[in-house]
């Protein structure tokens, strides 16, 4: 056990500490973030909404770099044909395109939130309030439809920690499409917090990819403030790691808006992805579609936890939720909690899971026509991702993510 202190701290519990109190000014709100961190301290599987993804198991051995790595060369994105405009987080560290600004878009480095209230509850949370000094902050101006596309690229390549947050705020009837990459060979834990507000008509479209080593340890989330008749769409892969949670939190406070949350996972070896969602229906006629699709063989694990709560005056709420499970070999795992809190009346909500197995009918009438067992289990399997995949809207993302697909499938 690595326990460094008479409170029975761990390694890294005692090094975050340090760094928190090492820095030279805190303000009081992360003071008090972090306070609430070391009162709960990492979150374990007798905590509800993570008894399937143990940070404090996972992190219980962990020993820090003394030293954070320095990333030497980064290779270009594989959305790099798309021409985005790219932003780095790279170890916790911001880096700003080096090109001129361009029109209807503001962006720079701004100090880190102080606090969300609707997150104090979540103990990593906490501790990225607490840790992250700066963050990326980047404003879509007022009816812009912002036609190219904004990478934003998370590289980490240590055995330490590392803390990031980007705010964003899509103005009055803007339209943006963001694409957010994880990847690196790092083995360390790395927290990013990404905290929006999506006004009036506005909309936006995010894609997340999820690529990193086995040893990554990343935990996510992407908090959403929507405002009236505007659109949240969100399409997500992820390949896991040692072990990564992906939440995404959208809270509808005006009428007349939406969201589309989709998620795969494509997992194998020993890897865990989780994905794990909250929708707060705060106002009425909003409307919620939430598809999740996870693919597990060898030893590991696939997590979805999504919950819809419905307030007593989001009348004329219409909120879907589905989660589907393809086990690919004997000791893989797939954990569902679908929930439904609902206090308004005149609602349309429901829920549903699945976990099984290829389906033999199908694979004999594929061998039966000449496929060969893996050819015919891949074409199984990529049309099941594929309804996700198939629904992200623009034409070029959605070609990287299914060639992903085809890649992850070639290694089996």
């Amino acid at each position: 056990m690595a326990q460094t202190s008479v409170d029975n701290k761990t390694t890294l519990e005692t090094a975050l500490e340090a760094s928190f109190r090492g820095r030279s000014s805190v303000n009081e709100a992360q003071a008090a973030a972090f306070d609430r961190f070391e009162k709960s301290r990492f979150p374990n599987r007798r905590v509800e909404g993570w008894k399937w993804s143990d940070f404090a198991t996972r992190l219980r051995n962990f020993s820090p770099a003394s030293e954070p790595s320095a990333l030497t060369t980064i290779e270009p994105s594989r959305f790099a044909s798309l021409n985005p405009l790219e932003f780095r987080l790279c170890d916790g560290r911001i880096e700003l395109p080096q090109e001129d600004m361009p029109e209807g878009l503001r962006y720079g480095i701004l100090d880190a939130v102080a606090t969300i209230a609707e997150l104090e509850n979540n103990p990593i949370a906490n501790l990225n309030v607490a840790m992250t000094r700066k963050a990326l902050g980047i404003e879509i101006g007022e009816g812009v439809d912002f036609k190219r596309p904004i990478l934003i690229r998370h590289i980490n390549s240590g055995s330490g920690f590392a803390f990031a947050q980007t705010m964003m705020r899509i103005s009055v009837n803007a339209k943006v499409q963001i694409i957010e990459t994880y990847e690196g060979e790092a083995t360390g834990l790395y927290s990013h917090l990404f905290h929006l507000v999506v006004r009036d008509g506005a909309s936006f479209n995010r894609a997340m990819m999820q690529d990193t080593s086995q040893e990554a340890t990343i935990h996510a989330i992407c908090a959403a403030k929507i405002e009236g008749d505007a659109a949240f769409n969100q399409s997500a892969l992820s390949t896991g790691g040692q072990l990564c949670r992906h939440e995404t939190h959208v809270h509808f406070w005006s009428p007349n808006s939406r969201a589309k949350i989709n998620s795969a996972s494509l997992l194998s070896g020993d890897r865990h992805a989780d994905f794990t969602s909250e929708t707060r229906h705060l106002a009425p006629d909003c409307e919620t579609t939430q598809l999740h699709k996870g693919v597990a063989r060898d030893r590991a694990r696939n997590v979805f936890q999504g919950k819809f709560f419905v307030k007593r005056e989001a009348q004329k709420t219409d909120a879907k939720m589905t989660a589907n499970a393809l086990l690919l070999s004997d000791t893989a795992e797939a954990n569902h909690k679908p929930e439904l809190e609902i206090y308004a009346d005149d609602v349309e909500c429901a829920h549903g899971s699945t976990v099984g197995a290829l389906d033999q009918d199908a694979l004999f009438y594929l061998r039966q026509r000449g496929l060969s067992e893996e050819e015919a289990r891949a074409l199984l399997v990529d049309a099941f991702v594929g309804e996700v995949i198939g629904d992200i809207d623009h034409e070029q993302i959605r070609e990287i993510f299914e060639t992903q697909v085809q890649n992850w499938l070639a290694q089996s």
